[in-house]
């Protein structure tokens, strides 16, 4: 069941083990930072644009001048789809990650025929889900009132609709366990279907993204997985004595497993499909060593 979503609270407890921190902060003034704003033109009639609202109910950036909006000074058209993407990009390699996101906005639109959406992917596009969904905790606060409008950990979807008092601000709170990746990407979609009636829209104004991750040791020069890409056969020779292995796929599932209980192996792949994977070895010291693995 959707719910009427209308925003900021932080709660994300460090973890003890060896932690490392990001962060990123679009408030569309710093030019620096908007090259991770990427606005759809290939999607014909996109209305976001990036600069100083000029409308009867959006008059104000959240931090002036500029916000991004369906339209600076025009109402949305009717049977409207507008996408933009956030893209936090990464260099680095990240296990048991925590995340938040924050972003302030105002929303005006007709009820549920009309409404906004966060979906997250974590494969460079290939694959999205909404933002909330599996993942912990969510609230709205209202800056206007100073209350929490509404919060939730329930496992649902989620959507911006209606019409906010003034600047509303969401707030998720969200560990990914399991799940290794370079940089995700968030893609906030408005819709419209029914005639706007001058309505002004969706803005959003102060981006702000968090994120932890434990570390975990790469594959070095030291250490040996080939062929890679594969296609058949993969052989092991890591420079410790290894008791396991997994090899997860970019959704942080186990795709396949088992012993080692030596430093050399050979594994057989080929039932696995083609496409980029993470290949994780235990070793007898307890430590935990991963890389990219590449199935053709």
């Amino acid at each position: 069941m959707k719910k009427v979503l209308l925003l900021l609270y932080f709660s994300f407890l460090m973890t003890t083990s060896f932690a490392q921190f990001g962060y990123g902060f679009i408030n569309f003034e710093n030019t620096s930072e908007l090259y991770k704003i990427v606005i759809d033109t290939s999607i014909a009639g996109n209305t976001w644009q990036i600069g100083e609202p000029d409308k009867q109910f959006f008059s104000a950036a959240h931090s002036p001048p500029n916000a991004i909006v369906t339209d600076t000074l025009n109402s949305y058209p009717a049977n409207n789809l507008s996408v933009f993407y956030y893209k936090t990009l990464g260099d680095y390699e990240i296990y048991s990650h925590g995340c938040i996101l924050d972003f302030w906005y105002k929303i005006d639109c007709d009820t549920l025929t009309d409404y906004g959406e966060v979906e997250i992917s974590y494969n460079d596009g290939i694959t999205w889900e909404n933002l909330i969904k599996g993942w912990s905790w969510w609230m709205v606060f209202d800056s206007l009132n100073n209350v929490v409008m509404t919060q939730s950990s329930t496992d649902d979807t989620i959507v911006f609709t209606g019409k906010s008092n003034g600047w509303y601000k969401f707030h998720s709170d969200f560990t990914l366990n399991s799940i290794i990746y370079d940089s995700i990407i968030f893609r906030f979609t408005f819709h419209s279907a029914s005639p706007s009636s001058e309505r002004d829209g969706w803005m959003i104004d102060d981006i702000e993204f968090q994120t932890w991750w434990e570390s975990i040791d790469e594959l070095g020069d030291s250490d040996l997985i080939y062929p890679n890409p594969v296609e058949d056969q993969l052989n092991i020779d890591i420079k410790e004595r290894v008791n396991s292995y997994e090899i997860l796929n970019l959704r942080g599932h186990i795709v396949k497993n088992g012993d080692i209980n030596s430093s050399m192996s050979t594994i057989n792949v080929s039932d696995l499909p083609a496409g980029l994977y993470v290949f994780k070895v235990y070793l007898e010291n307890s430590g935990v060593k991963h890389g990219k693995l590449i199935k053709l």
